[in-house]
């Protein structure tokens, strides 16, 4: 039976949902309970869409559902029946061991049921607190109309307006200003996983092993004599070939050059160096910024530094603006790469198509514009875009903050196919290295994100902790698992996951919590073996884990999976 659900899993909730009143049907009937399934199936939809944690039930949820969220979004027949499904739910709940640690004792819960029955029968009472669906359901139901039946819906409606049934016009005004006025709800903030991030030590020498940092700081010295530019805004030719020279690249343009813009790999150097404020360009003259002159002898300062100048580049590559637009769907670059970060962040190190990238790009701005306008695009401009998206992903393999792949399998080259709606879709994988997920860890703290660390979820309840760890990767769900255990003495650790493995049905959950099992030493194993006396599908996957309990349990990955092997879990 689970309880706690991921942001979006809608169709996880609702598998859930139905085996959830399945086993509330079974139960009711053993305890001639008479309680309206469909009234609790309402009290589970409002906690799903309020935490989607349906095991936690304090008494202030008890109440605003029953005195807000049931007057204004659910159609009663009878208010009495609200009440007794609700204590109908909660001791089911209880007596399954569904409610959380968190969660008010059945008997504080039934206690505020009966303290907010008022509130409820007077919202229920008075139509002005229905939402517009609700009323008008409440109309059809009171005047005998097929809600199924269009038609009968359409006469009705017909009559209510021209005053030929009676309805409550004053109810149905105020209901309309209301919903009209209000503003819409803001965009809830990601819930990211946590992520584990590079020692103080990896990250100096990551800086320091940075290819585009050793780039830019001789290109920065190489401007320290001051060198002076075209009336465009260019190096003069002969000094482009001097820095190419210095940093070892266009080796295939040089002889055909005849400006500046002949060296992209020069050119783009010397832009990054720009947008990272590095050098600048002065009366004419190209020459170093003064004050960055520290940061080239800090690593990390200035790994940090040039990555926040990467969006930057995009107005630079001169090929995505071709129609005059920023770019293919009317968004810059420097507005679109937040896009990627959040997507590789989420992704917690794990690889990401960069078709996803494309596809994420292209309904932000529908949203935005509220229609379909990428299609616009021709063949020309989408190319322009995907041309500077992957010049802009090389600037950061190069810098070292993403690594680059491609997917091979036929299988996965279909579903690239599906996913960018043509049939030569981009193959590349991208992930963050661990020196790029510090730098978009602190980027989203900085945007005032909140971007947890393992350990931030030690005092949560164990089936929350596992859903939020079965989908990263398993070295995280390692040092998460095993701060929740530390969190807590050994057997108390034991009977939360005993408790929580009796319950849980999902393999992916029952592996984690067996492996969270492993690092409360002698009680788990014993705990553990305990439950393979049981049999069952729970005792088989105990028993499984028993034979071999020193491997981190393969979870699914957002992507195509991780090409590196998952980590040891070592015994505590």
């Amino acid at each position: 039976m689970r309880l706690v659900f991921a942001p979006g899993d809608d169709q996880g909730y609702a598998g859930a949902r139905d085996r959830l009143l399945e086993a509330f049907l079974t139960w009711a009937r053993r305890q001639r309970v008479d309680a309206d399934v469909f009234l609790v199936a309402a009290a589970l939809d409002y906690k799903y869409g309020l935490d989607r944690r349906l095991g936690r039930w304090t008494r202030a949820h008890v109440a605003d559902a029953l005195g807000m969220w049931f007057p204004r979004h659910v159609t009663v027949l009878d208010a009495e029946e609200v009440p007794t499904a609700f204590h109908a739910l909660i001791d089911f709940l209880a007596a399954c061991d569904g409610l959380d640690n968190r969660s008010a004792s059945p008997a504080a819960l039934h206690a505020q049921v009966v303290d907010s029955t008022p509130a409820l029968h007077d919202g229920i009472a008075d139509e002005r607190n229905y939402d517009l669906g609700k009323f008008w359901g409440v109309q059809l139901r009171r005047h005998g109309v097929d809600p199924a039946d269009p038609g009968a819906v359409q006469r009705f409606l017909n009559c209510a307006r021209s005053g030929e049934v009676d309805i409550d016009h004053g109810a149905l005004a105020e209901i309309t200003r209301r919903e009209e006025s209000s503003s819409p709800e803001p965009e809830p903030a990601p819930e990211l996983p946590p992520v584990l991030l590079p020692s103080a030590a990896s990250m100096v020498a990551a800086a320091e092993e940075s290819v585009a940092l050793d780039l830019l700081r001789r290109l920065t010295r190489w401007v320290r004599v001051q060198r002076r530019l075209t009336r465009e805004g260019r190096l003069v030719l002969a000094d482009a070939l001097s820095l190419a020279d210095e940093l070892g690249l266009d080796q295939l343009y040089r002889d055909s050059a005849r400006t500046s813009d002949d060296l992209p790999e020069t050119s783009l150097m010397l832009h990054w160096a720009k947008a990272a404020r590095l050098v600048r360009t002065v009366h004419g003259r190209l020459v170093p910024v003064k004050s960055a002159a520290p940061v080239l002898n800090r690593p990390i300062e200035l790994w940090r530094r040039v990555f926040g100048s990467v969006g930057r580049l995009g107005d630079h590559l001169g090929g995505t603006d071709v129609f005059g637009a920023p770019s293919l769907f009317g968004m810059s670059l420097a507005d679109a790469f937040p896009i990627l970060w959040l997507e590789l962040y989420a992704a917690g190190g794990g690889p990401v198509p960069v078709e996803l990238f494309h596809r994420l790009v292209r309904e932000a701005v529908n949203t935005e514009c509220g229609c379909v306008v990428d299609d616009l695009a021709g063949d020309v401009e989408q190319r322009l875009w995907r041309r500077d998206v992957t010049a802009l992903l090389d600037a950061l393999e190069l810098l070292g903050a993403v690594e680059l792949g491609e997917t091979l399998d036929s299988d996965e080259l279909d579903d690239l196919v599906d996913l960018a709606g043509r049939d030569d879709p981009d193959p590349t994988l991208v992930s963050l290295t661990p020196m790029g997920l510090w730098a978009v860890h602190e980027t989203l703290v900085d945007q005032g994100l909140h971007a947890p660390l393992p350990g931030e979820l030690a005092d949560e309840d164990i089936e929350y902790v596992c859903v939020r760890m079965s989908t990263v990767r398993a070295a995280v769900a390692e040092a998460e698992l095993g701060a929740w255990v530390a969190a807590r003495e050994a057997p108390v650790a034991a009977r939360e996951l005993t408790r929580f493995l009796a319950r849980t049905d999902d393999p992916v959950h029952r592996r984690l919590a067996l492996h969270a099992l492993a690092r409360t030493g002698s009680v788990g194993l014993t705990a553990a073996k305990r439950l393979r006396a049981r049999g069952g599908d729970l005792g088989q996957a105990a028993a499984a884990w028993l034979a071999a309990p020193h491997r981190m349990p393969a979870v699914p990955q957002a992507g195509p999976p991780a090409e590196e092997p998952q980590a040891d879990l070592q015994r505590s």
